[in-house]
């Protein structure tokens, strides 16, 4: 069948193009009874507005631009969720990009973005290439970052969680349960998130006068694999410690793998509490304390900030950080 077109709504519904566009477009008053009966023609015929065509009168393409580093990881597929969870009802289409954590990518995407002529943007930056671009391609682009955030892009929307806050309660939940010996998978310093979690294991040891050993301080790639290295170069140590702090749910999946690999229990030979709360923490064996995030709440609250920016509505704070919880479960134990 032929598709629909506005001509034909126009004339069937005995009006011109302008007002069926109108109708559609919200952007000039039409009478009621002149609306109701556009709105049943565009009904009967099945009409469907084109994007391309819409955008040219409102000057937005209704498309917003995601980038995360991985979609596989259940923490982003979550933020993604609370996103659409407020844009869905506005029409917005969602254009999601993965970075996998690479600079090179995450230059790649931004420039597509931008190219498509994104009404805003939603990242998890990795790179300061957006510091570079902000006074040029992006200056009048409402942008809102989520997890991470650096250092000269302070005029730009953040949201994200406490991470200094986190890892210092999930740090004193060992040291409350007896530990003296403990040690971190510290992920990239690079991101800030894993920077201001690794401060916070600091603080919480100094705090309670427990030694500090950079030998069990290991960084690397927020992956599975990188888990399994790190975990490995620390467990595999003569003198390892007796319990970890762990900056991220890859690196959860990882470290346990190599404890099965090892053949070490946990919480007998080591304790463990993992930053993010997911489907498998509840379940594996043993359960997981974690420094649960919430993902959800931010993704909505990300999502409403770019909504009130493409409004042109004043968001009164640029920074907004959200608490941490300490999910108790089964991967510590008391020490006497």
């Amino acid at each position: 069948m032929k598709r629909a077109t506005m001509r034909d709504v126009a004339h069937k519904a005995g009006v011109s193009k302008s007002t069926v566009s109108h109708v559609i477009n919200g952007t000039r008053f039409v009478e009621p009874e002149t609306k109701q009966r556009v709105e049943q023609v565009i009904a009967e015929l099945g009409y469907r507005p084109s994007i391309v065509a819409r955008s040219l009168t409102t000057n937005r393409t209704k498309t917003i631009g995601i980038i995360v580093s991985d979609t596989s990881n259940h923490f982003f597929g979550e933020l993604i969720r609370g996103i659409e969870n407020i844009l869905r009802s506005q029409d917005y289409s969602l254009l999601v990009c993965n970075t996998d954590e690479t600079l090179e990518l995450e230059e790649h995407y931004l420039n597509l973005l931008l190219a498509q002529q994104v009404d805003g943007i939603i990242a998890a930056a990795t790179s300061q290439y957006w510091k570079a671009l902000d006074y040029v391609e992006m200056k009048n682009l409402p942008l809102v970052f989520v997890d991470r955030a650096f250092e000269g892009m302070d005029t730009r929307h953040y949201v994200g969680v406490d991470n200094f806050a986190g890892a210092y309660l999930g740090t004193q939940h060992l040291i409350n349960c007896g530990y003296q010996r403990i040690g971190a998978l510290a992920g990239f310093q690079r991101l800030s998130s894993m920077r201001d979690r690794l401060a916070g294991f600091k603080q919480a040891l100094q705090d309670h006068n427990i030694p500090l050993r950079e030998e069990w301080i290991v960084e690397s790639p927020l992956s599975p694999e990188g888990g399994k290295e790190a975990a490995r170069h620390i467990l595999s140590q003569p003198d390892r410690p007796e319990a970890l702090l762990v900056s991220n749910n890859f690196l959860s999946l990882g470290t346990l793998l190599t404890l099965n690999d090892l053949g070490l229990n946990c919480p007998r030979d080591i304790g463990l509490v993992c930053f993010d709360d997911h489907p498998w923490a509840a379940v594996s064996d043993p359960p997981l304390t974690v420094i649960q995030q919430p993902v959800l709440d931010i993704g909505e609250r990300a999502a409403q900030i770019l909504l009130s920016l493409l409004n042109s509505e004043e968001v009164e704070e640029s920074k907004h950080l959200l608490a941490c919880e300490l999910i108790v479960r089964k991967s510590c134990r008391k020490i006497p």
